[in-house]
């Protein structure tokens, strides 16, 4: 097993989390359509890629993330082009005839829609629409002998880029129109959709909880210690690393938040202090690393959780959620009544909470990771 950090793990990288999958097939098989829950850097899209690559009999997956998506027609378009450019779907394309058909008729409504937006101007209504064909496709596409699952990563993200880009309006039909093709779809075609901003949060927000209730939840938490303990030695042992009696329990107890990318993290660097030096990896020096884990030459990794609350976050927002996670990070513990004075404050911290920067125990806040917590209280108070 490699040592995967930044990136997506795939195919013998990827550290099984058998009850996570077991649960997704499990709402699969009963027809759901899933939204699976987890805050950043979880696993989740590790986990989607996963099914995608080694599906079950019967199973065809289709990944597509929507992260830079900003409009419901590019978003549908996006889907359009991701089913078409599928091997998954062009293996089931090669074994029924039936499916073949409608997805070459499909293909050329596509084509005819793209020609069109490049050679014809018209009024907005005489405009063929992505959305009509799929919608269309979805609708005649009956797979009940095989599911097509179309695996939407980062919606929540393409949901605040079209209320930002265009009106809390448009939000609002873009989930209706999602929910409209999920009730009026065909056996055997499914959506499992994830993010990292929690989406009944942003639903709660513009007031349609109603457009997302037909999904099913799924919840990605962090790895337990016994997880974690087995993913830390396949990782350490790939690369001939010796270490102390202990070691291992005593990074787990250092890190405390046990995600994927914390871990591989500080195993790289391990892994890198072991070959520089040859010494047995020991309580201390996991105590340095993490020190230096926290220095700013590693911005490359944590830079992205600053930046991101600027992407994902409307203006204000954005520098609430900073001021709280300052806060929070130079006091180390902060109650709710130092906080609930600022505007949004409970919908920022929801936020923060669901994208993994901090917990709340008893109404009373702290970082979920030391070692962010350390990055965060030198880099945001430069």
């Amino acid at each position: 097993m490699k040592n995967i950090v930044g990136q997506t793990p795939r195919g013998k990288d990827f550290f099984p989390r058998t009850q996570i999958v077991e649960k997704i097939y499990r709402r699969l098989d009963s027809g759901s359509h899933i939204y699976i829950s987890a805050p950043r850097r979880a696993g989740k899209t590790s986990i989607m890629r996963h099914l995608e690559d080694f599906p079950r009999d019967g199973y065809a997956f289709v990944y597509v993330s929507v992260e830079d998506i900003e409009d419901s027609e590019n978003y549908f378009k996006l889907l359009s082009e991701e089913l078409l450019d599928s091997k998954a779907v062009g293996k089931l394309m090669k074994a029924s005839e039936k499916v073949s058909s409608i997805f070459e008729r499909f293909k050329e409504h596509v084509k005819r829609i793209k020609l069109w937006n490049i050679e014809f101007e018209a009024p907005e209504k005489a405009k063929p629409k992505f959305i009509d064909e799929f919608e269309k496709l979805m609708r005649e596409l009956d797979t009940s002998d095989y599911k097509i699952v179309i695996l939407v990563d980062e919606f929540p993200i393409c949901l605040e880029r079209i209320i930002a880009e265009h009106s809390e309006k448009d939000a609002v039909e873009f989930l209706h129109s999602n929910r409209s093709i999920r009730q009026r779809i065909k056996t055997g075609i499914q959506f499992v959709y994830t993010g990292s901003i929690g989406l009944p949060n942003i639903t709660r927000k513009l007031n349609a909880t109603a457009t997302i209730n037909d999904l099913n939840v799924v919840s990605v938490p962090p790895l337990s210690e016994q997880e974690a303990g087995e993913f830390i030695r396949k990782l350490l042992r790939t690369y001939n690393v010796k270490y102390e009696p202990g070691t291992v329990k005593y990074l787990m107890t250092k890190l405390k938040w046990l995600i994927p990318f914390m871990i591989q993290l500080i195993a790289q660097m391990l892994i890198d202090d072991y070959e520089n030096n040859n010494i047995r990896v020991s309580k201390k020096t996991i105590d340095n690393v993490l020190e230096k884990a926290s220095n700013h030459r590693y911005n490359l990794y944590f830079e992205n959780y600053y930046s991101r609350l600027d992407k994902t976050l409307p203006g204000e927002e954005s520098q609430i959620a900073k001021h709280i996670l300052l806060l929070i990070a130079q006091q180390d513990k902060v109650p709710l009544d130092a906080l609930k004075q600022l505007k949004d404050a409970r919908r920022v911290l929801e936020i923060l909470e669901f994208d993994g920067y901090i917990n709340n125990q008893d109404n009373i806040y702290s970082f979920n990771s030391p070692i962010l917590q350390m990055w965060w209280t030198k880099y945001a108070s430069e």
